[in-house]
């Protein structure tokens, strides 16, 4: 959770100075060639950044689920050596993903949905950080309003569904290297 909020905080701290810096080289360069210098190369470095904050975190929360898994089976042994008395456990010993967010207190619909997990907030403020990277792009190239920001909207919204698509890749290949030994099914 350290790592993960460290690497969230420093991403979002970078967006924000990244927001006033431009704010003030916008006022002294009138918007104009320093400007557009600048943020095209501030703000693709910035997207560098989210994008890889955002694996990390998708790698710590499915880091987390095998914790979880590994919890759960110390939690099983522990209950089948307490024998009639497991019912005082409050918490199931299933090992499987069902079990872990059962435990978690989340919905086991069977399979994580990071839709609704932190990385998801780091994602969409990196898609419109590289939204506008592409509305910059289109200003450089004199294309006109409506051009420029249709396009950054476009990008941004390419940036999140293709972040979202390869974080569920990225926590199936992690859920299926661990075969459950307590599964919720049984």
């Amino acid at each position: 959770m350290s790592e993960s909020s460290a690497r969230a905080s420093v991403f979002v701290f970078s967006v924000s100075s990244t927001l006033v810096a431009l704010g003030f080289i916008g006022q002294a360069s009138d918007f104009g060639d320093v400007f557009n210098v600048f943020a095209l190369t501030v703000l693709p470095t910035v997207y560098v950044l989210g994008a890889v904050t955002f694996v990390r975190l998708v790698e710590c929360g499915a880091e987390d689920l095998l914790y979880g898994m590994a919890i759960n089976r110390i939690r099983n042994h522990y209950q089948q050596l307490a024998g009639d008395r497991a019912d005082l456990f409050l918490l199931s010993g299933h090992d499987d993903a069902a079990g872990v967010f059962a435990n978690m207190g989340l919905p086991t619909a069977g399979r994580r949905n990071p839709l609704f997990a932190f990385s998801s907030a780091i994602d969409v403020i990196n898609g419109v950080v590289g939204g506008s990277v592409a509305i910059a792009l289109g200003a450089l190239a004199d294309a006109p309003v409506g051009l420029a920001a249709g396009a950054g909207a476009v990008a941004a919204i390419v940036s999140v569904v293709g972040w979202v698509r390869y974080a569920l890749r990225l926590l199936a290949a992690g859920a299926a290297r661990t075969e459950p030994l307590f599964p919720s099914s049984s």
